[in-house]
């Protein structure tokens, strides 16, 4: 009997940590609105703090449009990182390794830590404050890989770095 215990699927969690920079962005973008409201009469030229309020006129704008470019370049990547690796699933682009799980080394609750394991000598690391597309999440948030005998059906990608990023796990019985 096989069970699919982990299928490759777009990760929104990691997203969220995008948006920092987008509020970051927003904030000092919507400064010079606030700083008026506060200073009433600040953007007359020639008031008293007018240097001011051009100055974060001025810093709002291009803190504002760096942010935003930084997170529709990153949200960009990441979904074309999902893209990418999906089409090698499904195009069968991807190494594939079967064997029991040896070497197993389980994250703390805690985290400091990350959880590894091999299977026929290919070695897969992992940690949930990674963020990637790709199987993430140690045994102690409810992962699926958790002990040492389990025989699994693994695929993966090799990354840049020559990180093995799993993209499929199957238990086989």
């Amino acid at each position: 009997m096989n069970n699919i215990l982990y299928e490759l699927h777009f990760n929104w969690s990691s997203c969220l940590i995008l948006f920092i920079p987008l509020l970051v962005g927003l904030g000092f973008f919507f400064c010079f609105k606030w700083y008026p409201a506060q200073n009433p009469g600040v953007n007359i030229k020639g008031a008293h703090g007018y240097v001011g309020y051009i100055f974060f006129k001025w810093l709002g704008w291009i803190v504002g449009v760096f942010c935003f470019l930084l997170f529709v370049s990153i949200l960009v990547a990441h979904i074309g990182d999902y893209s990418e690796k999906k089409n090698a699933i499904n195009n069968d682009q991807v190494l594939v390794v079967e064997g029991y799980v040896e070497k197993y080394h389980a994250m703390p609750f805690e985290g400091h830590d990350t959880e590894y394991f091999e299977i026929n000598g290919v070695y897969f690391e992992y940690s949930n404050f990674e963020l990637y597309n790709g199987y993430n999440r140690p045994a102690c948030y409810g992962g699926v890989v958790t002990e040492n005998g389990q025989y699994l059906k693994i695929k993966y990608v090799t990354d840049i770095t020559g990180k093995n990023i799993i993209l499929y796990i199957e238990r086989i019985e």
